[in-house]
């Protein structure tokens, strides 16, 4: 009956630790980590008008105002004109205070996505020791199926051993029916061995139990640890959450300014390039042939100069050797990149190229007037030589 009980014992301990790993199994955590925010930054690039321009307009003034001093109609226009050129002048000053203005919140734009991608990596930095944690866990839930599985070996052996305790005693009383003294001793033994062997078991089952007690407790309280430990994870991911969303609607406001703003300055920069066009046009059909011939020496120095500045931004590879493309450029009179096209030729030379010109930004043109007609819109040869 001892060695009955102490069997069961060892079943109970068997199925509890079997219903625990099953409870184990089926709690899933997710240690995914979160998404870092992407974010970009646009800048904002303003054209100044040429200095020089500014100056011959005035020295043109200056020279119709000595030949006609005693015309008073003259004389008011030239004063219109000074105006005029005042308020040009103070309106391409606040063109620059704004361009400042841009760079400036640019520039904190940038400081401020470097502080965001340093929080975002701290809270990948806790979602690594937390995953680390979770392994842990899992290594000790093994180490306990394989105390529970030596367990059950060692349930086996008792059975085992019970079996063949009893056909010892059954060929022991079968030889004892031959002499009642051989039997009285074999008896004798047979119950100091049953005593021996209710000890041992009552001693095992005692142990069992207790280390039964001790692997709850242990189990216990890891369960409560690792439920602190999804806690915390739980929380680190909400807080990383709520930051990246307060970034987003931030980054989504200063981005909708930069394009308001953006739009202004095309606008302005839209007008006075009308503005600057009409002019030269006007000066354009006044000039002569003589003016138009000397004008072509400088287009194709300023030619060579634009392909120069732009060959010596490209990115050259190997598999461009021998193939070319054309580009369509257009320009304003500053040398300030207006727009440039994809290109038609070979794909690779075409998208270098097109990267080429809008890093260089600015390109070197005429101060001709005539001469810059020529080049505010023109389709660039590019032919890599490598």
């Amino acid at each position: 009956m001892d060695v009955k009980r102490g069997i069961s014992g060892y079943l109970i301990v068997s199925l509890l630790l079997h219903l625990i790993i099953g409870i184990i199994l089926l709690v899933g955590v997710d240690f995914s980590k979160p998404k870092r925010p992407a974010s970009s930054a646009q800048i904002v690039n303003a054209v100044m008008l040429d200095d020089e321009f500014l100056a011959e307009q005035a020295a043109k003034i200056q020279q119709q105002q000595a030949q006609q001093q005693n015309k008073p109609a003259v004389k008011a226009e030239i004063d219109q004109a000074k105006q005029a050129r005042e308020l040009e002048q103070e309106r391409l000053r606040t063109i620059e205070t704004k361009r400042k203005a841009a760079e400036e919140a640019t520039r904190k734009a940038e400081a401020e996505k470097q502080k965001k991608q340093a929080e975002q990596k701290q809270a990948e930095e806790q979602t690594q020791k937390a995953e680390q944690a979770r392994k842990q866990e899992e290594l000790k839930t093994k180490k306990a199926e394989a105390e529970r599985k030596a367990a059950e070996e060692a349930t086996s052996k008792a059975l085992a051993l019970k079996k063949k305790q009893e056909q010892e005693q059954k060929q022991a009383e079968e030889k004892a029916k031959a002499a009642k003294k051989v039997e009285a001793e074999k008896q004798a033994k047979a119950e100091a061995d049953k005593k021996a062997k209710a000890e041992a078991e009552k001693k095992a089952k005692a142990e069992a139990d207790k280390k039964a007690k001790a692997d709850a407790e242990k189990k216990a309280k890891a369960e409560a640890d690792q439920k602190a430990k999804d806690e915390a994870a739980k929380k680190a991911k909400a807080d990383a959450d709520k930051k990246a969303k307060e970034a987003a609607d931030k980054k989504a406001k200063a981005d909708a300014e930069r394009k308001r703003k953006a739009a202004e300055e095309a606008k302005l920069q839209a007008q006075l390039e009308a503005q600057m066009q009409a002019q030269m046009a006007a000066e354009a059909s006044s000039r002569s042939q003589a003016a138009a011939a000397a004008a072509q020496g400088e287009v194709d120095k300023y030619a060579a100069l634009i392909k120069a500045t732009v060959e010596r931004y490209m990115i050259l590879d190997p598999t461009m050797r021998g193939k070319t493309c054309t580009i369509g450029v257009k320009l304003a009179s500053s040398g300030f990149v207006i727009s440039v096209d994809n290109g038609q030729g070979d794909p690779a030379v075409c998208r270098s190229g097109r990267a080429a010109v809008l890093k260089a930004n600015q390109l070197p043109v005429p101060k001709d007037p005539a001469a810059f007609e020529q080049l505010k819109e023109f389709n660039l040869k590019l032919e890599p030589s490598i």
